[in-house]
């Protein structure tokens, strides 16, 4: 399903304008998995953020309406007047049926189409194996070394509970996680982050 388009970025980060409705709102939340429709390949990224901009001159004030159904018969166009916006953090790409997790050598063409990722789609991405419990994410490193710490907790919390869904044990990817922690030398760290991770949300 199509939930949006890019707007502007790079290839360690995209801005992808949310196709937001009354009915849908937000269609991909913090921690969702996309892909785009790159050039001869298909760019795999997670959202890392997402806000609103207001396209009117004067700040928007609040309507104090408690139904959401009366406000959207009220303003129908609301939508209209706000850019709804996602930053997407790029974690590989996939051609010819590899997926790579390193950044794509181009970023993907202005207004190219972001889609939701199905199951077998990020599971063939995170080469899950849950016979064997092993799971595929070198892109931590890059997680930890630029996001801001606490972001990039909530954001590997919502990694975790995702890739659990797929038969893997939580701890064997939390291990994955702790790993790359103490390879970067923070142990400590890799520690803490652990307790949390082990706990959920």
């Amino acid at each position: 399903m199509q939930v949006g388009e890019v707007i502007g970025g790079s290839i360690t980060d995209l801005l992808v304008q949310v196709r937001a409705t009354a009915e849908t709102c937000w269609p991909i939340n913090f921690g969702a998995f996309i892909k785009i429709k790159g050039q001869n390949n298909e760019i795999v990224g997670v959202v890392v953020d997402a806000r609103y901009e207001t396209l009117m001159k004067a700040r928007p004030t609040s309507r104090w309406i408690k139904e959401r159904k009366t406000f959207h018969k009220i303003y129908p166009d609301i939508h209209e007047k706000f850019l709804s916006l996602a930053e997407v953090f790029v974690l590989g790409y996939a051609e010819k049926d590899a997926s790579h997790q390193v950044l794509p050598p181009a970023p993907p063409e202005m207004h190219s189409p972001v889609m939701s990722m199905s199951d077998e789609e990020i599971k063939g991405f995170h080469k899950v194996d849950a016979e064997k419990q092993q799971v595929k994410i070198d892109y931590i490193y890059r997680l930890i070394g630029e996001l801001p710490m606490g972001r990039c907790i909530d954001l590997l919390r919502a990694i975790v509970d995702r890739l659990e869904a797929f038969g893997l044990a939580r701890d064997a990817v939390v291990r994955e996680i702790s790993g790359a922690y103490m390879a970067l030398g923070e142990e400590e760290v890799a520690l803490k982050v652990s307790s949390l991770l082990l706990r959920g949300r």
